[in-house]
């Protein structure tokens, strides 16, 4: 849900406003009312350091630190400055030997020879060049024209040497000149630009983790003074520069903690609860199960201030839908251990929860393997005691429920809107929103009788509904208008309803889809398996590398798969229908960086 928010505005003497900052930055409750954008010179100095030092750790995160961590004495700007310019020293080292592995290549099928002799021959009379073509283009005429002498072949290109007298032969192959050093001396310049590469390498192997260190902590010295001195920007100048006013929002769960710094420094305040059009920040305040479903709902963008936090609603679809695209008790079981041993190993909050995210989808390919029947890619409905438990016994009913979900999620964000209308508007704006609902469930049950389930109890009845539902989408789209006026805009909406239905509910079919892909491949991957265990001696072992690499591969796509549509159908289908609203602003509060 959406934490309430309490609007502060504090009126202090220009003297006392800095150090009213520190203690306020020290205390970090308060998410500061912005008043300008304006950057000075220092904040665009310090924008550019926290660009260098986040490239420069990012660059050292991909460096194999070495065993033991050398120590420097340097300043850390003077550590950047070093790495940056090994770094700089390091591509250009790097591009010289492209440089020279390509002057190789070209040289090697001429081996070594001596350029004097060459120069030799040409001062006598005898003119020599070199040539190289494809080997099905050479010409023997050409052999009537010079002495030629073939050096080798390489990759179908001929390499050879035409000697002459006089004018020099017009042949129709490449003419190769040479670099001014010899092959040797090539290959001696690459092994020493291989030494030095190699000895930047060791530098920022021994360098990284106290440079991490290093940087680490000047980012969060720079965060902190940028956020002071950005903060110091936002206060409003009144009584010709003496008073400076300045406001901030704090979560209601928190004002406890800034009341008690208020009433310690006895401090001037005014204080209102926020209203929709001042557009406060947003904070999310959910249980521990939907708390880890944050992340995916803050990738779309955080709801407006008076918008229903959709987070808690996502999260059983999200899981759900995960776990029908990868609908296999083993591949379920996998992504647990996979996720406790990475857990284990995570030394931040953030993977760790990420992880435990992990641990939840696992748990859903487990149930949903157990309803349809999948283990490891074999059926579990031939096994019999177990097959007779299988809930879903074959495709049809497979995309029925595909269907069935979809049905169940558009419905429930339809009514998550009429909720959200009847709040924010009142009863009358929720009746339109009520007579879709009523509108799509009746259609959900009419095409439900197209798929095989009988409907003859409810169908003489579903007219109630069916024009119910008409008379309100018609008659109240824009309550308070004119009749007319309102019958017009319910047709166009009407409209809209019936194909954005159908086109939201076929979305859910490549639920259908990912899952029975997802079963096919481990079926072949276990078929292709047992053909290859069959081998004398080493076919147990192929059997088990084969099966490994095929239902590795096959939950590596199923989890893309079962992640990425998810993100599309609550985005997509669950949020239009919803009627979600944003983007908010998130909760920053004015604190010193801890980064």
């Amino acid at each position: 849900m959406i934490e309430k928010m309490k609007k502060y505005t504090f009126v202090l003497y220009h003297l006392e406003y800095e150090e009213f900052l520190a203690k306020l930055q020290g205390l970090g409750l308060l998410h500061i009312i912005r008043s300008t954008d304006e950057k000075t010179g220092s904040l665009l100095r310090n924008q550019d350091l926290l660009r260098e030092y986040a490239e420069a750790l990012k660059f050292l995160g991909k460096v194999a630190q070495a065993e033991s961590k050398s120590g420097t004495n340097l300043p850390t700007k003077a550590v950047l400055n070093q790495i940056n310019k090994a770094r700089e020293e390091k591509d250009k080292l790097e591009h010289k030997l492209d440089i020279l592995r390509k002057q190789i290549r070209d040289l090697e099928p001429w081996g070594n020879f001596d350029y004097d002799l060459v120069k030799k021959l040409r001062e006598s009379g005898v003119g020599i060049d070199f040539y190289h073509c494809l080997k099905n283009h050479y010409q023997a005429e050409w052999e009537d024209q010079c002495t030629i002498k073939t050096i080798g072949e390489r990759s179908g290109i001929l390499y050879f040497v035409a000697l002459y007298q006089g004018k020099s032969p017009a042949l129709e192959a490449d003419k190769f000149s040479f670099h001014q050093h010899t092959l040797e001396e090539l290959k001696q310049n690459s092994i020493e630009v291989e030494k030095r590469i190699e000895a930047v390498k060791e530098y920022f192997s021994s360098i990284a983790a106290t440079a991490t260190e290093l940087f680490m902590s000047e980012i969060t010295k720079i965060t902190t003074e940028y956020d002071f001195e950005d903060a110091s920007l936002q206060a409003v100048k009144e009584a010709e520069d003496h008073l400076r006013i300045i406001g901030g929002w704090i979560p209601v769960s928190k004002e406890a903690g800034l009341l008690d710094f208020i009433k310690q420094e006895e401090l001037i305040y005014f204080s209102s609860a926020a209203k929709v059009e001042e557009n406060p920040p947003i904070s999310l305040k959910n249980n521990w199960f939907a708390r880890l479903f944050e992340p995916i709902s803050k990738m779309y963008m955080l709801p407006k201030y008076n918008e229903f936090d959709l987070t808690p609603f996502l999260a059983p679809f999200f899981m759900l839908f995960f776990g029908f695209c990868n609908a296999d008790v083993a591949y379920g079981i996998v992504l647990i251990a996979l996720a406790l041993v990475l857990k284990w190993k995570a030394k931040n909050d953030t993977m760790k929860g990420f992880m435990n995210l992990v641990i939840l989808f696992g748990v859903s390919s487990i149930i949903m393997g157990f309803v349809v029947g999948s283990l490891l890619g074999y059926d579990l409905k031939e096994l019999p005691v177990v097959g007779e438990r299988i809930l879903i016994r074959n495709n049809d009913q497979i995309f029925n429920f595909a269907l069935l979900l979809g049905v169940i999620q558009i419905l429930f964000g339809i009514s998550i809107a009429i909720v959200k209308k009847i709040h924010q508007s009142g009863f009358m704006h929720g009746l339109s929103e009520f007579g879709t609902f009523l509108f799509i469930a009746t259609l959900s049950v009419l095409g439900a009788s197209q798929l095989g389930t009988d409907i003859s109890a409810v169908q003489p009845y579903l007219k109630y509904p069916l024009w119910g539902g008409l008379g309100l989408i018609l008659l109240f789209n824009q309550p308070g208008k004119n009749p007319l006026i309102n019958i017009a805009g319910g047709l166009w909406l009407l409209y809209n309803i019936v194909t954005g239905f159908f086109g939201d509910i076929l979305s859910y079919i490549r639920l259908f889809a990912l899952g029975v892909s997802s079963a096919i491949l481990g079926f072949v991957v276990n078929s292709i398996g047992a053909q290859m265990s069959s081998i004398p001696w080493v076919g147990p072992v192929i059997f088990f590398v084969f099966m490994l690499f095929g239902h590795g591969l096959n939950l590596a796509l199923g989890a893309l798969s079962g992640f990425v549509h998810p993100l599309r159908l609550t985005f997509v289908e669950f949020f239009k229908n919803a009627a979600f609203e944003g983007p908010g602003m998130a909760y920053k509060p004015f604190s010193k960086s801890t980064k």
